[in-house]
């Protein structure tokens, strides 16, 4: 042993503790043994050097039998060698052990041969330490709990009682019993004489090395603060702290300046029997904490002893709560967020009054307790005594899983209108009637400030469906579908509501998109309602949303709806700003979006020449075109959109439609008294009442055309161009016009026309034309391959 001191007063908390187990006595026919915390492997961020053992732990003389301690030996040497002439601890027997009168420190103890078992709870008892305490000093002073092979200077300075550093042992304490007795009575000299050694309850400078062999004093001190009795025995036994460097290496060696004795006892009481701060829990404390989940439960690990306040109580602490212990109604565990709440409200003498039932917690820290006066309902952020106005739909709610209590339940005079917050829901009373905020609702009510913001108080419970739960607030809807709410603002919920709700539109697959001009939007798993700055509300469901959905909702060609769909005996089409969709049987709901619209509805839409549209337009990089029943609306950025229709669709798809050689029309159709005719900017299509349709192509097209067309020279084409390999020829009324890759294209046509085919044509005297014919002095000339033919004009 290292040092000297006075020995201080128990400590009054084992006073009062003895006082109330008397008072529970009455209470419980068995009395359990103490719980202490199970042993485990010591962690050095643990180990705090002004607190290294509870009072209650260090003078539980009681805590281990003979039987106990014995066992506890045989279990740390299984074999002993005995190699020096001495048996291992557990083998040892102390002869002619003397019977010693008590003292002011110990009480009597009776002589005779005794096992070292026998010997260290004799003067456990007899000094009021706690065996486990002398097993843990004995392996830290001699290693005789482990040692195999112990020698008689170990037995003969067993504790260090009576052995300074630097000097030799007092032979008054040599062998083992005296050794044992010794050191025990030391520290109750320690205890009940606390002015008559150094160091004291508070801050003291605690060296890190011994002189010697820091001689220099180069190791300094450390300032550590004593917080009770048992520690400070402790270091006026053993007068070092341990340094950084000892409780990095916790199982090993530090540095020059590390000592060990502390540390290890607290590491070796730790290993051995478990947190030396924790205290013991007993009997029906015992059997509440246990309940509860003991130490790994809410209650957490007890912080000290039974305490009695005025005959009214007792309890005992815990790092996460209470064990109240009430006269003719037993005992109850109180967790702190619970306790806090409790006492706010006035505790035993306030409004909750006594507990009635077990706590009841969440996995989310949520804990309800039953007391004389409602259940207390609490969380991390707070807590209150649920409402009695409100309690039974709290509890059908879901009670716990709610959260804790927001504040108190808040009723007007007279108590017919209540209301009280939870962390997940709110309840409002009207008479007998209770109104409930739950669940998704509730999340995403509060996330509009709830009764402060737009939406304000609910004015019925969640009524659901399969689909989900539909809320009426006075400033509109919540709608939740399984685990996630939307808010539906109201010009957007009247029309929502009007059209059959959550089993029409289904639930909001997002929350509303209200712009500054007051225009919202709100998207549902059946369609989407539109509201205007003005207030006018359109809903786009179904087919038409589906459809819309696919070109971009509002953000692409269609723009905002202009009204609903309505329907006819012939289809169902909706109006938007950059276009329509309509219903078709063949192609469902198709757009037809801007100048394809606009010409399609000055056609007559659904029931005029065009009929329904069989598809959505399509590109092939030269224009754009939309089919549909009478007829393909054409796109060009050039001539904007026209209709192919009628006589005229028939032979513009036989040319290949806009991709072949007439492409795109470069206007609607016209008719006049003689025939009807589309140009395109590839060609015409002409009407003949003997060859129907004739489409005249590229030049001839041009030609024809610069000499008058229908009405020129040539006329009507009485057929399409024919060609023999060698060159092609288009027919006309009043001529032909002729192409081969030497001559290019020219008309022959009136007078000239009747000469040339009366010589052969092509094929004949004069051959092809190579230049167009021209009039001067009264005749009409042109040339040809082999000749020139000059007629009268």
């Amino acid at each position: 042993m290292t040092g000297t001191g006075r020995r201080a007063r128990r400590p009054r908390l084992i006073a009062i503790f003895a006082v109330c187990l008397a008072v529970v006595g009455g209470l419980v026919a068995v009395v359990l043994p103490a719980a202490s915390s199970p042993a485990a492997a010591a962690n050095a961020s643990d180990f705090q050097p002004g607190y290294l053992i509870s009072d209650q732990n260090f003078f539980d003389s009681q805590s281990m039998t003979v039987a106990d301690v014995q066992a506890f030996l045989n279990s740390k040497v299984t074999s002993c060698s005995g190699s020096n002439g001495m048996p291992c601890l557990k083998d040892y027997y102390a002869q002619s052990t003397p019977a010693l009168a008590a003292n002011s420190y110990c009480a009597a103890t009776p002589g005779g041969t005794l096992s070292a078992a026998q010997v260290i709870v004799l003067a456990a008892q007899a000094c009021g330490i706690n065996p486990k305490v002398i097993l843990v000093m004995l392996q830290k002073e001699q290693g005789l709990i482990t040692s195999t092979a112990p020698t008689a200077r170990n037995y003969s300075a067993a504790l260090g009682q009576g052995c300074p550093d630097g000097a030799a042992c007092d032979p008054a304490y040599a062998g083992f019993f005296y050794q044992v007795y010794g050191a025990a009575r030391q520290f109750q000299v320690y205890i009940k004489n606390p002015k008559s050694f150094g160091y004291q309850l508070g801050w003291n400078n605690i060296l890190y090395q011994a002189t010697p062999p820091d001689n220099s004093r180069i190791c300094g001190t450390k300032p550590v603060y004593i917080q009770n009795d048992a520690t400070r025995a402790l270091y006026i036994y053993t007068p070092y702290t341990p340094n950084q460097a000892a409780l990095d290496n916790l199982y090993g060696t530090g540095d020059f300046c590390s000592t060990y004795g502390n540390r290890n006892f607290w590491r070796l009481y730790t290993d051995w029997f478990g947190n030396p701060l924790s205290q013991p829990v007993e009997g029906a404390y015992a059997d509440a904490w246990q309940a509860l989940g003991g130490a790994s439960g809410i209650l957490g690990s007890p912080l000290g002893g039974v305490v009695c306040i005025d005959s009214k109580y007792c309890q005992q602490s815990f790092t996460g709560g209470t064990i109240f212990w009430f006269p003719g109604r037993g005992v109850f565990g109180v967790p702190t967020l619970i306790e806090t709440m409790w006492r706010n409200l006035g505790f035993i003498t306030g409004t909750p009054g006594l507990p009635t039932g077990v706590v009841v917690c969440n996995p989310d820290g949520t804990c309800v307790q039953s007391f004389d006066g409602g259940v207390i309902a609490a969380d991390s952020t707070g807590g209150s005594l649920v409402g009695s106005h409100v309690a039974s739909a709290w509890l059908a709610a879901g009670g716990v899983a709610l959260g804790g209590a927001r504040g108190p339940e808040l009723c007007s005079p007279g108590g017919s209108q209540c209301a009280q917050l939870f962390a997940r829901a709110a309840f409002y009373t009207s008479g007998t009637q209770v109104t409930s905020v739950t669940g998704p609702i509730f999340t995403a009510w509060n996330t509009v400030n709830s009764s402060s913001g737009p939406l304000g108080y609910p004015l019925s419970n969640a009524a659901c469906v399969s689909a989900g739960c539909t809320q009426q607030f006075s400033g509109g809807l919540i709608v939740s579908s399984g685990t996630v709410a939307y808010v539906i603002p109201s010009g957007i919920a009247a029309k929502y509501t009007s059209m059959g709700g959550i089993a029409t539109l289904g639930a909001p697959s997002g929350p509303a998109d209200c712009a500054a001009s007051s225009a919202c939007a709100q998207t549902f798993a059946n369609g989407r309602i539109d509201v205007a700055a003005s207030g006018s509300a359109i809903a786009t469901t179904q087919g038409f949303y589906r459809a819309w959905a696919a070109v971009g909702l509002d953000s692409g060609v269609l723009k905002l709806p202009t009204g609903e769909a309505t329907c006819s005996s012939v289809t169902c089409m909706q109006s938007f700003v950059g276009g329509a969709l309509v219903g078709t049987t063949s192609a469902g709901i198709v757009p037809v979006i801007g100048q394809y619209r606009d010409v399609w509805m000055a056609a007559g839409g659904p029931t005029g020449s065009l009929g329904l549209p069989m598809g959505v337009d399509s590109c092939n990089g030269m224009n754009c075109s939309q089919v549909f029943q009478g007829g393909v609306l054409v796109w060009t950025p050039t001539y904007g959109v026209a209709s192919v229709s009628s006589w005229f669709l028939a032979p513009w798809q036989a040319q290949g439609s806009g991709a072949g050689a007439l492409g795109a029309p470069t206007g609607n159709s016209t008719c006049s008294s003689v025939t009807c005719m589309q140009s395109f900017v590839g060609g015409a299509l002409v009407g003949t009442t003997s060859a129907g349709i004739v489409p005249v192509l590229g030049a001839y097209r041009d030609i024809w055309v610069a000499s008058g067309g229908v009405t020129g020279a040539l006329g009507l084409p009485t057929g399409v161009t024919q060609c023999n390999g060698r060159w092609c020829a288009a027919p006309f009324a009043g001529g032909s016009i002729l192409w081969s890759p030497a001559t290019g294209a020219y008309a022959v046509s009136g007078a000239v026309n009747i000469a040339w085919v009366g010589a052969g044509g092509a094929a004949g005297t004069y051959g092809l034309p190579i230049a167009a014919a021209t009039t001067s002095n009264g005749k009409v000339s042109q040339r040809f391959q082999f000749g020139v033919i000059s007629v009268n004009g």
